[in-house]
């Protein structure tokens, strides 16, 4: 199993759960999927005292359950929204710093200039159909720098009965880590 996280940050973004994750110029594209969290009982409503007037009473819980998408959930990722001349100066920010980041590290000018000729073909993408759109921040806490953390994109894609979100991250933004 893989965790990636982003470069500039260290915050979590994703986790391959040893399944692959599809690439397509440069782009992570990972389907999120719904589960349900909470309401976890560990069989202790089983031990209720039917004398007892207070205190748990099973039968009569009501689910506490939550749907979540598992990826949301499973990294901490926190949404937030941007119109279009702020994601365009957040974007343009990120990449500068980015390509910077892989200038430092040695990365070929080759591999540098087929990420960013992907790149730039993606965020015409995002920006043509921008309503379509949800961004989501990696959790960093109070010290995070918001300007330079990868943004990670998603669009709900299938039919209206059965659609997915699928996560697109920047390949180039992430570093693996095998656990």
């Amino acid at each position: 199993m893989r965790i990636y996280k982003c470069i500039n940050c260290n915050a979590e973004v994703l986790c391959d759960n040893d399944r692959v994750i599809p690439e397509e110029n440069g782009i992570f594209k990972m389907p999120g999927k719904y589960i349900e969290i909470g309401n976890d009982d560990c069989g202790i409503s089983a031990n209720v005292d039917e004398d007892a007037e207070e205190g748990a009473a099973a039968e009569n819980n009501e689910s506490q359950k939550v749907r979540v998408i598992d990826i949301v959930h499973n990294n901490r990722l926190q949404q937030t929204s941007f119109d279009k001349p702020g994601y365009m100066a957040y974007i343009k920010g990120y990449m500068r710093n980015l390509v910077e980041k892989l200038r430092a590290n040695n990365t070929p000018a080759d591999e540098i200039a087929a990420f960013q000729a992907g790149a730039q073909a993606f965020v015409r993408s995002v920006v043509g159909s921008f309503d379509e759109w949800e961004f989501y921040y990696p959790d960093g806490g109070d010290e995070m720098d918001y300007e330079t953390a990868m943004v990670i994109h998603v669009k709900w894609e299938g039919d209206d009965e059965a659609q997915l979100p699928i996560f697109h991250y920047f390949k180039a933004g992430l570093k693996a880590e095998k656990v």
